[in-house]
């Protein structure tokens, strides 16, 4: 498929990006920093050089494609990145008729809450994290609103650690018994197995161990 990934140099983007590379789409990485994936070399890879926040050169990147992935990043502290840059992206998507969407959230919002530990959910959320999570309500609520084929992924706390294909997804907000815990390879494959399932389509499925 043609797919343009944004948030393709770190991260789970990274690990999309080469697993999506690897099984032979035509992928297209946006980026404003393309040098860090100067070490890529295949045939199916374009990158592209842009901001996010530039809807002119999202909408340039969209035009095209059978499918967007968004894993941008923003940091812990104050922002509205990731709402204004989804924004960006739902609006492109919409302008090129390109519907099908995957963007990583994160485990705890919404009613996903209730899947955290009383720490998680009280100290790393509450106080360290309250404005990453506050900018990703804001981005999930921009992409609920729109009429695309989207798939929200919601994974805690990320690993540098290799895929191994085994995890859980779609488990309730009443589930207790998950790790918490997740490699970004893991993230990557699941997110692209949403391009062959419909399962989860306008929905918010957790994964993790």
């Amino acid at each position: 498929m043609n797919l343009v990934i944004f948030g393709s140099t770190a991260g789970t983007g990274r690990e999309l990006l080469e697993q999506a590379l690897e099984e032979g789409h035509d992928v297209s990485a946006f980026a404003r920093t393309p040098e860090k994936i100067d070490d890529l070399e295949y045939p199916n890879l374009r990158v592209i050089q842009g901001d996010i926040l530039d809807s002119g050169a999202v909408e340039a990147a969209v035009a095209g494609q059978e499918a967007v992935f968004c894993t941008i990043g923003a940091g812990a502290g104050r922002t509205t990145l990731r709402e204004h840059a989804t924004r960006n992206i739902v609006e492109a998507m919409d302008a090129a008729g390109v519907q099908r969407l995957i963007c990583q959230s994160s485990l705890g919002i919404g009613d996903s809450r209730a899947n955290l530990g009383f720490f998680t959910k009280h100290v790393v959320v509450g106080l360290f994290l309250r404005h990453a999570f506050a900018d990703h309500d804001r981005q999930e609520a921009v992409i609920k609103q729109s009429s695309l084929k989207w798939t929200i992924v919601r994974p805690p706390h990320l690993l540098d650690t290799p895929r191994t294909g085994v995890y859980r997804h779609g488990f309730p907000p009443t589930a207790r018994d998950i790790k918490g815990q997740i490699s970004r390879a893991d993230v990557a494959d699941f997110m692209l197995k949403q391009l062959t399932d419909d399962s989860y389509v306008q929905k918010t499925p957790g994964v993790s161990y």
